[in-house]
């Protein structure tokens, strides 16, 4: 099992960063100043207390610092520092970015930002848990360095694929770390930034019992109330509950709907051309097409490559499985980032966020079977089903 896409894998190593609009509550001024050496300017990104994405630059005179703004609680917070005529690239932002927790009050920076981990906050109670959370995650970072280096040289698809792969087991040991953090510390903003993109890698009991355990007053945060339609997305997509419609064009650019295949069991097969235990999977469900679909089975794949048409259409026919229906999730990326709801995502409508996932469905549109992520069962478990209905 994978998480969806490698932005989200390399979120683990980064704290989960969101904005959401926090309009009709007080403003309250934070005040953040120190002395960092090493750069001529700092550059400060978050939301505000209006829910607008600020992006603050300052020059740093006689290495001392001073940036102001309005927020409503703590925020997550980007902080990166630049010389005169330097051009920060993407990945250099990545590189060299650092966050932070502003909370309203009077904070203070100080380090050099040559050496990111001198830099040291003050005066902001989230920044220290979120301190002590990373001290206990440092040193898998450090293992997983080598894992992650290969990964950068590696040109080739599919085998940058199973490098990807070896990052797994050090991924499961900090969402171990981080699952105890979110327990030990239920009214965190911290816990409550960082759930959301951990929701991915959680089973739904442990998701729903993290998120009980905010105080009502959490509870009504905007970060939190995002959390909990996640939540219900999730369990729109179990076992027990009628399947989410969908209509499509498919790869051979013809309609289809899940409607079309009412009166027969459906298996909605959630992969992505990059994704290696989706293709190594692909023979199994050949067998398992090949076995019952006179039985009255169909599949329907449900590919994560809107951005890459080309290598969607290669995989299908790499792997032999044209036998079957094709179409794309519907991703819109301009929607995600702006955390809007797509309507037209067939992943959001069954909360799928790690490939590869299959639904099953019976002829009366009926979830009975989830199957390869957190909340659902083996592939063991989908055959020992399906045997048990198409005898």
């Amino acid at each position: 099992m994978r998480t969806k896409n490698f932005i989200g894998l390399l979120l683990l190593l980064f704290p989960y960063y969101h904005s959401f609009a926090q309009t009709g509550q007080i403003k309250k001024q934070f005040v953040l100043n120190g002395t960092v050496k090493s750069a001529d300017s700092v550059l400060l990104y978050y939301t505000d207390a209006s829910g607008k994405y600020i992006h603050l630059a300052k020059p740093i005179l006689g290495h001392r610092i001073f940036l102001k703004g309005f927020i409503n609680e703590p925020v997550n917070a980007r902080v990166l520092f630049k010389n005169k005529g330097e051009i920060i690239s993407e990945r250099k932002f990545w590189e060299r970015m650092t966050e932070i927790y502003l909370e309203p009050g009077q904070m203070t920076l100080s380090g050099s930002a040559s050496d990111l981990k001198s830099l040291k906050i003050t005066g902001s109670k989230s920044q220290k848990e979120l301190e002590d959370l990373n001290a206990h995650i440092a040193p898998i970072r450090k293992e997983m360095q080598p894992v992650l280096e290969a990964l950068d040289k590696e040109k080739d698809h599919e085998k940058a694929a199973e490098i990807r792969d070896q990052l797994e087991p050090y991924n499961d040991r900090i969402k171990k770390i981080t699952y105890d953090f979110f327990i030990g510390h239920p009214n965190s903003y911290v816990t409550m930034d960082m759930m959301r993109f951990y929701l991915s890698r959680m089973k739904l009991d442990s998701a729903k019992r993290v998120y009980n355990s905010f105080n009502a007053q959490m509870k009504k945060k905007a970060a939190a109330r995002e959390l909990s339609k996640e939540i219900n997305k999730i369990e729109l997509g179990m076992p027990g509950n009628m399947a989410a419609g969908f209509s499509k064009t498919d790869i051979n650019d013809k309609p289809l709907s899940l409607s079309d295949f009412k009166g027969k069991y459906v298996i909605v097969d959630f992969w992505a051309s990059w994704c290696v235990p989706c293709r190594k999977g692909n023979p199994h469900l050949i067998r398992l097409y090949n076995t019952y679909n006179s039985k009255g089975l169909e599949i329907i794949g449900v590919s994560d490559d809107d951005n890459n048409h080309s290598a969607w259409k290669k995989a299908v026919e790499q792997d032999k499985i044209g036998i079957w229906h094709h179409v794309l999730r519907g991703l819109n990326m301009d929607l995600r980032m702006k955390n809007l709801p797509n309507p037209e995502d067939i992943s959001e409508k069954y909360g799928i966020s790690s490939l590869p996932t299959k639904i099953l469905i019976d002829p009366a549109g009926k979830i009975i079977g989830r199957y390869g992520d957190n909340n659902g069962g083996s592939d063991q478990d989908l055959d020992k089903k399906l045997k048990e209905l198409l005898k």
